[in-house]
């Protein structure tokens, strides 16, 4: 039994080679079983349950609301899709009338199943969907940037740009700043 002096071949307790022993055969063989692929982190999440990529760009951003006020100390703000140039801990401004009104730093994106957001009559429930869990402690209502020739352009979606260090901001539209001048062509348009 075992293996026999000198040689490389197995023998099972059947006194049969290893290989070859139809009732070793026979035996249930153990089985490991095969690890299940990590879940991969997705910018579309379609649920709860899916895992959202981390923010990964280096800009600021607005967003459009209808109201400031009901909005101000709120720990999420509603998201329509992925921000993809917002960066983790930048500032999200809260856009409404042509002004930037308010802003919070940006924690990461989340998926909620309710979304009730203010509207300029009542509240909108925007069903289950993707949010930006914002941190609370860091809301900023002193700020009132007049968006001037930038407002027209800027009535829907997100806006990027960068806050200065004088708090001062310069929008951005494909990757590149946008001059603060009042004429536009098509070019420049947000």
């Amino acid at each position: 039994m075992g293996t026999k002096a000198g040689a490389a071949i197995e023998y099972c307790e059947h006194d049969e080679l290893r290989a070859a022993c139809l009732e070793c055969l026979a035996m249930p063989q153990k089985v490991a079983p095969q690890p299940t692929a990590a879940p991969r982190a997705t910018k579309n999440p379609s649920s709860e349950s899916d895992k959202i990529s981390p923010l990964g760009g280096d800009l600021d951003m607005s967003l459009p609301v209808d109201a400031v006020d009901p909005m101000v100390g709120a720990d999420w703000l509603s998201a329509h899709t992925f921000p993809h140039y917002l960066r983790r801990s930048g500032w999200i401004y809260l856009r409404c009338n042509g002004v930037l009104e308010a802003r919070v730093k940006a924690v990461k994106v989340i998926w909620r199943a309710e979304r009730k957001v203010p509207t300029s009559e009542a509240y909108e429930d925007r069903g289950p969907g993707l949010a930006i869990q914002v941190d609370p402690r860091t809301w900023d209502t002193s700020i009132a940037i007049d968006l001037g020739a930038h407002a027209e352009r800027q009535q829907h979606g997100y806006r990027y740009l960068m806050t200065n260090d004088d708090d001062t901001v310069t929008h951005y539209r494909g990757g590149r700043p946008v001059a603060d001048t009042g004429d536009y062509d098509d070019e420049i348009r947000l």
